[in-house]
């Protein structure tokens, strides 16, 4: 009975029961779906687009069919919506992906922000149906490198907030597509051309959500003033860009910006616009204004009073902006409300004279920039008491006496004092700057940096550069304390010591080391020091011009080398044949030691290799064959060594930008390939002091870089490409030093760094050379010296010789040529140095067009000659007598002295001292009174001393003789 009592409640469990396990099963059910939420058309999608994609760095590796990888929502640079598990979010920004975008990208209907910046699109066009992602709120296509028009259909994101299509190169030629997106908040156009654009001001008139607008760089056309669009609406715009332009009527434009903006502008960038005259009144009024660049312009008047009532504004960058006068007195400009509330102010590269002013009650700046100006003096106590200061840079000024002590300043992180006149001893206070990552006191050569053994400071400095700063003689070992320092140059600072084992790995960050022009001696520890390890970036290791001896075996230990200078030493022993593997190394320089034996075979293996010195060794064998694969080398230097064998066929076709070739005192024989012709961007070719025999080729007039007559930009460098290769544009100063070659000059072996793309010289000279001299080489109207002499050459000196305008050095002595001296080397205006001596010239000696002569010393040994300089007549001539030949004290002029020396008169004289009072301020005054042209010609003329070279020469020998002459 109790049984059939308990009937009803086992029912109720067992229903109970089913019901939880249904429940429990569905929960199940639920929990297994859920673990992959995207949906599988989406995720096919993206697959698709990847399939699409170059990912050499395998950033999209958790994108995959794989069972744990199956749930696109968790992929990297996706995300999805949390109830309808649609994509919303692609970010592929800065994965270096290559290759282009795929349609299937139009599957994610849901999308609202994409991000692919920083990527390589390698030039494709914009995908126009990306203007079909009629969801998007957030597009970013900077720095893609896309090309060509932005295509209109963008104009159909209707809800777009953020567009930024910066760093590309696209144009549009209307900017109509825009006025459709009036939700715009974001707009950067930079580095898009907008030239044909005229109607891109009435265009950005109708973006009523503006906040922030970038037309930077963008090629702005000029609008006229009385076409202004009228301001129906006005905008939340903060923060406008029209930077880099060359928009000179810009101060215009801002008057109309500022009464589109609602809001009050706080940031405004005119830099780079050619603006003149001076700064306008309607600045008074931006209270609310905080950042403003007027950098680049002609900037009259210099900072107006009022900017000191600027309550708002924090950041001032006004360098290169033709600011003169007094310092102090500028500075006086921005006392007010804004010197407790600026942070920033740049005013490098201006003409700023007089004493450093006191600059402590600017106690909120972090940021001080005033290199490259003319200040002076001394830094007095407490005038950079700045609390808060992050950057100083003073470089480049006439600063003298101590350096200023920085202690207050406790977050002092970049300290940039270089090329200036500070002297006195570096106290130890500079070690209480805990926060200090870049110190720079370079070319401060009376500044002594020298502290006791024992000394520690309390910084980690990631960059050190105390070039030409003395040191002492012993090698400072407080530097071993730095453990995250990248970069070091202590390069002529007076160090007499043995390189330390430690010095080389005493951070594992070290990437670049300058320890060059000291009295470093003894042997190296090297080998010892580099322990291998891995580097993110090419090493750069200079301790060129020392006296350090060992073998070159420890470069084996590091693979990541990327320029390599351990010229000027006394390395001994054969080059180790273990470059294989050192992918990263463009310039190598051996030169100037004591190494023996072959060029290893691996030297082929360096693809990355630009230059290449081993000149002055010992040197034995020839070319490694390998060598071919180097096809990116521009020098090749290996002169002065004991090389043999024939000079390789394949040079001329494996070289393409090949522009100097020195094989110079070699022991190289047999005939010069016509293939050398093929290097047509050949600028100094030198095979000098060999054994070559065989014929000139006849081809040099393939030499195409040497048929083009030197720049008329001084200051042009067509080895631009060269000196700034992608992984060492943060140290191109220091690659400079490695664009030089050694040739010889007029008798002498010269170095030429600066401007070695203007020099364009063949030596075939000291070789046993036959036949004659080929047509071609008149072609070459681009030379600045030819040199083949102490050669067998036969037959004529070409007759239009005088088509080589540039020559200023030819020498053609010491060989067998005949006929008669040709007149067109009158034409010859720059010639300075000319040696015809030793050959079998006959006939009259012309004179050049000015009616000067060369000494006889370029004649001599040609029987056949007459005539000046040479003390024999020609037939026919009237008797001879010396012109330079006094009587009683006065000239006595002979019939058969040339009348064209007779304009050497008195009036000569004073209408040269006239000439020169007017060229000379013609060009001071420019100087002094040209802003621009001033600061252009004072930045480059420490740049042009080797062009100098070229250009003095040419008209120094031939003024000399003029005076001899008279």
């Amino acid at each position: 009975m109790k049984c059939f009592q308990l009937l009803p409640l086992l029912l109720v469990m067992l229903l109970v029961a089913t019901t939880l396990g249904a429940v429990l099963g569905r929960s199940s059910q639920v929990t297994n779906t859920s673990r992959v939420r995207c949906l599988e058309k989406e995720r096919r999608a993206l697959l698709d687009i990847k399939d699409e994609l170059v990912d050499r760095y395998e950033k999209l590796s958790s994108w995959d069919n794989e069972e744990s990888k199956r749930d696109c929502c968790e992929w990297r640079g996706i995300e999805c919506h949390n109830r309808t598990n649609r994509v919303t979010q692609l970010d592929l920004s800065f994965d270096n992906l290559q290759g282009k975008i795929s349609t299937s990208l139009l599957e994610l209907h849901h999308l609202r922000y994409l991000d692919l910046s920083f990527n390589d699109f390698e030039h494709a066009p914009i995908p126009e149906f990306i203007g079909s992602l009629n969801k998007l709120r957030h597009l970013n296509l900077a720095n893609a490198n896309f090309y060509g028009p932005i295509p209109r259909q963008l104009g159909n994101l209707s809800k777009l907030l953020y567009f930024d299509i910066f760093w590309n190169e696209c144009y549009s030629e209307n900017l109509d597509w825009i006025i459709s997106l009036d939700s715009l908040e974001h707009l950067s156009l930079s580095s898009t051309n907008l030239s044909k654009a005229t109607n891109w001001l009435e265009a950005v008139s109708k973006l009523t959500s503006i906040k922030e607008l970038d037309l930077s760089d963008v090629a702005l056309p000029e609008i006229t003033l009385s076409l202004l669009p009228k301001i129906n609406g006005s905008s939340p715009l903060a923060i406008l860009d029209l930077s880099s332009n060359s928009y000179p009527s810009i101060m215009t434009l801002i008057r109309w910006f500022s009464n589109f903006s609602s809001t009050g502008l706080t940031s405004i960038n005119l830099g780079g616009n050619n603006m003149a005259g001076p700064i306008p009144n309607f600045f008074k009024n931006m209270m609310s204004l905080e950042y403003l660049d007027l950098s680049q312009s002609d900037i009259q008047g210099g900072i107006p009073r009022y900017f000191g009532n600027l309550s708002s504004l924090t950041s001032l960058n006004m360098y290169e902006s033709n600011l003169t006068g007094d310092f102090f007195e500028l500075i006086m400009n921005l006392s007010g409300p804004v010197q407790k509330k600026i942070k920033y102010l740049g005013l490098s590269e201006n003409n700023l004279s007089g004493f450093f002013p006191n600059m402590s009650r600017f106690s909120s700046l972090i940021h001080l920039q005033l290199e490259r100006n003319q200040l002076s003096g001394s830094i007095q106590k407490g005038y950079l008491r700045l609390r808060h200061l992050v950057f100083l840079a003073l470089s480049s000024n006439r600063f003298t006496g101590p350096i200023p002590d920085l202690s207050f300043s406790s977050s002092l992180g970049f300290l940039h004092l270089d090329n200036n006149m500070f002297n006195g001893t570096l106290t130890h206070t500079i070690g209480r700057l805990s926060q200090l990552r870049v110190l720079d006191l370079s070319f401060n050569s009376f500044l002594e940096v020298k502290f006791t053994p024992y000394w520690y400071p309390t910084f980690q400095l990631g960059t050190l550069i105390l070039r030409q700063c003395k040191l002492g003689n012993y090698f400072p070992t407080w530097i071993r304390t730095q453990k995250e320092i990248e970069h070091i140059d202590i390069s002529n600072t007076g160090i007499s010591d043995v390189l330390p084992g430690w010095f080389v790995r005493i951070s594992p960050r070290l990437i670049y080391l300058n320890a060059s022009n000291n009295q470093m001696y003894g042997v190296s520890t090297l080998r010892d020091s580099l322990l291998p390890h891995s580097r993110l970036r090419a090493t750069t290791l200079d301790i060129s011009r020392n006296k350090i001896s060992a073998s070159v075996n420890f470069l084996c230990y590091v693979k990541e080398w990327g320029l390599l200078d351990l010229s000027d030493n006394l390395f001994s022993g054969q080059i180790p044949d273990c470059f294989a593997n050192f992918q990263w190394l463009r310039f190598l320089n051996l030169a100037n030691n004591h190494l023996s034996g072959e060029i290893p075979h691996s030297v082929g293996s360096m693809s990355a290799l630009t230059l290449l010195h081993l000149r002055n060794n010992s040197l034995l064998g020839g070319l490694p064959t390998s060598m071919r694969n180097c096809t990116g080398l521009e020098m090749i230097d290996v002169g002065d060594n004991r090389l043999t064998g024939k000079i390789p066929d394949w040079i001329g076709d494996s070289f393409p930008k090949l522009r100097v070739l020195i094989l110079r005192s070699n022991a190289f024989y047999g005939s010069m390939p016509s293939n050398l012709c093929r290097l047509a961007k050949l600028q100094i070719l030198d095979i000098s002091s060999n054994k070559i025999s065989g014929v000139i080729p006849k081809c040099l007039q393939d030499f195409i870089a040497m048929t083009t007559y030197l720049s008329s930009d001084l200051f042009s460098n067509p080895w631009s490409e060269l000196l700034v290769p992608s992984n060492f544009t943060w140290q191109m100063p220091y690659i400079k030093s490695f664009q030089s070659a050694y040739f010889m000059w007029k008798g002498k072996e010269v170095k030429y760094t600066n401007h070695l793309g203007l020099v364009k010289l063949i030596d075939f000279s000291n070789n046993s050379l036959v036949g004659g001299i080929p047509s071609g080489v008149t072609k070459l109207v681009g030379l600045v010296g030819l040199n083949i002499s102490a050669n067998n050459l036969i037959g004529h000196i070409p007759l239009d010789i005088g088509q080589l305008k540039s020559l200023n050095f030819l020498d053609f002595s010491r060989n067998h040529l005949d006929g008669g001296v040709p007149t067109s080397l009158g034409d010859l205006s720059h010639l300075g140095v000319l040696d015809l001596s030793y050959n079998n010239l006959s006939g009259r000696i012309p004179l050049n067009s000015q009616g000067l002569t060369f000494p006889e010393s370029v004649y001599v040994g040609n029987a056949g000659l007459c005539g000046v300089p040479l003390n024999k007549s020609c037939p026919g001539d009237e008797s001879y007598q010396d012109p330079n030949s006094r009587v009683g004290g006065s000239n006595v002029t002979n019939e058969g002295e040339s009348e064209d020396d007779s304009f050497i008169t008195e009036e000569f004289y004073i209408t040269l001292g006239l000439g020169f009072v007017v060229g000379f301020w013609g060009i001071l005054g420019t100087i002094l009174f040209n802003k621009r042209f001033r600061y252009t010609f004072f930045k480059q003329l420490a740049t042009i001393g080797d062009l100098v070279f070229v250009r003095i020469e040419l008209n120094k020998a031939r003024l000399e003789r003029h005076f001899q002459n008279w």
